[in-house]
């Protein structure tokens, strides 16, 4: 029987940036309906679709291993951000 020995740091930090991820995504979809209703909610929205794209090009490094789109979601994060912070603020 083959095992693979997996290092437990690297499998705790490869698990914590998927799930922050997934938890944003769902965070998304809530404040996203919350917008339908109310548009207060709009700056929020905003700010957790740019934490998203900050986990995403997070993991895309870490996990994935992948560095090409990397730079394009640390980009439109930053776009979105800055564009909220002037908009809303």
């Amino acid at each position: 029987m083959n095992t693979k020995i997996v290092d437990v740091k690297e499998f705790k930090n490869d698990r914590v940036g998927i799930l922050v991820e997934v938890v944003l995504i769902e965070m998304m979809i809530i404040f996203s309906i919350l917008n339908l209703i109310n548009e207060a909610f709009l700056p929020a929205l905003y700010i957790i679709i740019s934490m998203i794209l900050f986990t995403m090009a997070y993991n895309n490094i870490k996990i994935f291993k992948k560095k090409y789109m990397t730079p394009v979601y640390i980009i439109t994060g930053l776009f979105v951000v800055i564009t909220t912070f002037m908009e809303y603020l």
